[in-house]
């Protein structure tokens, strides 16, 4: 890599070479049937370079040195035609990295045999559970990536890892009822997957769902469970920390560091070596060390997150937020591990205390939502009816308001705690919130 960087520095002012190696092994289910079964790997070199403050950037589905040479005449071409971007600094420089987990390599060896014996397992046991749901669809898989970035700064960080995950959807059919389809779902750093808890739960949520129940216009407490706070969160509340945000004035948490914007019960913070975390990388997309970012420390709002280019426009540092986006090669601020600390008490707990309420498993609608102001309109599918601590059946109803409100209408969230492998990793509880208003369908 080092000659590579040398090739480069003829050409640009600063130079980024990151090589980025993947194995993807899957498995899939239709019907009661095993769907598919498949190995996928390759290799994605991204360059990124900028000469006279204009930047050139090139990507080729390839690691060979050839290839890349030819990549960074290409991005300097690039560069050339593009305008120069005045507020461009520098890229990052090294940092001090920590010593992340050591790698599962039983993950970057996995062959499809192995998830198709857990699929087949799932759907052996749902069947025996409820000989009236149909696994309608479901998945295990397993991804194993290698990451390296160079610059001409002097970082050079190599990481690798991976990461398992297996879910299943049911639909149960009794008498005139169809369900709706049920998911649930296990992810780790491993591949001991917990095929029986994600079906026993899964089986659960379809025997409530075989007893339907209208819904109506009240204000009633709520439980979100992690595939609904995970939808909603991600889309209404999480790009509103992005320092680009603060920058360009669309965050409505601008000059809010220090003010309350949630409930005492609700602490969050994007951590990419927390247990549960399936990337726990050391270092972001630009090679900027990672570490734990306090975003709501129990309802106070602590700070926003930052990549190289925008904290350097707003003379600040990065916290080692540049996510790489692999189709179009650019730096982006993300987060690795959303994280909603947990509590100390159960679902279950929860459930038992609730006179009437619902446990929303969820949510239809949630990418509509405006992070510029935290509005949101959702359907909330499915919903699990509960009265007198004990859930009755299966409903339907939509919930609209705003994310902040709602943060601040939280009163507890559970011991549970659960990492969604979907849409933003989160690491989240359940959280039961108070007084929400809810329109019946």
């Amino acid at each position: 890599m080092e000659s590579l960087i040398r090739f480069g520095e003829k050409l640009f002012d600063e130079l980024e070479i990151a090589v980025y190696r993947s194995r993807e092994v899957s498995a899939g289910v239709e019907l009661n049937e095993i769907s598919m079964a498949s190995t996928r790997s390759g290799a994605i070199t991204i360059i990124r370079g900028i000469k006279d403050k204009r930047l050139g950037l090139a990507i080729v589905d390839s690691d060979e040195p050839e290839r890349v040479k030819e990549a960074i005449e290409q991005a300097a071409k690039m560069a050339k035609l593009n305008s120069p971007d005045e507020k461009w600094v520098s890229l990052p420089e090294p940092g001090k990295y920590r010593e992340g987990p050591k790698p599962n390599y039983e993950l970057k060896e996995a062959s499809p045999e192995v998830l198709v014996e857990k699929l087949v397992h799932g759907i052996k046991l749902a069947r025996e559970k409820d000989p009236n749901a149909v696994v309608a669809g479901g998945e295990g898989g397993v991804s194993w990536e290698e990451r390296h970035i160079v610059n001409s700064h002097g970082i050079d960080i190599f990481q690798e890892g991976g990461a398992a995950f297996f879910f299943v959807e049911l639909v149960g059919r009794k008498g005139d009822v169809v369900t709706p389809g049920i998911f649930d779902f296990d992810a780790k750093r491993d591949l001991n997957l917990d095929v029986e808890g994600v079906v026993e739960r899964a089986v659960q949520k379809v025997k409530w769902a075989y007893s339907v129940k209208a819904s109506k216009n009240e204000e009633v407490p709520i439980i979100l469970g992690p595939w609904a706070t995970a939808g909603l969160l991600s889309y209404a509340l999480l790009p509103a920390f992005s320092g680009e945000r603060l920058v360009k004035e669309t965050t409505p948490l601008a000059g809010k560091v220090g003010e309350r914007i949630a409930s005492e019960v609700l602490t969050i913070y994007d951590d990419p070596f927390h247990p549960l975390s399936l990337e726990p990388v050391v270092a972001d997309g630009e090679g900027v060390p990672t570490r734990k970012n306090v975003l709501i420390e129990n309802g106070t709002f602590r700070g926003f997150v930052w990549d190289n280019y925008w904290a350097k426009v707003h003379g600040t540092e990065s916290t080692g937020n540049g996510k790489r986006d692999l189709r179009s090669g650019g730096i982006n601020i993300g987060f690795h591990n959303v994280v909603i600390e947990n509590g100390k008490r159960s679902l279950e707990d929860l459930i038992a205390e609730i006179e009437r309420g619902y446990f929303v498993d969820g949510f239809q609608g949630a990418h509509s939502s405006n992070p510029d102001n935290g509005n949101f309109a959702v359907t909330a599918n499915p919903a699990f009816l509960i009265e007198n601590g004990e859930v009755k059946g299966v409903s339907v109803f939509l919930v609209a308001g705003n994310v902040y409100e709602l943060l601040r209408q939280a009163s507890e969230v559970t011991k549970e705690q659960t990492v969604m492998p979907f849409m933003s990793m989160m690491t989240t509880p359940y959280i039961k919130f108070e007084n929400v208003k809810i329109a019946g369908k």
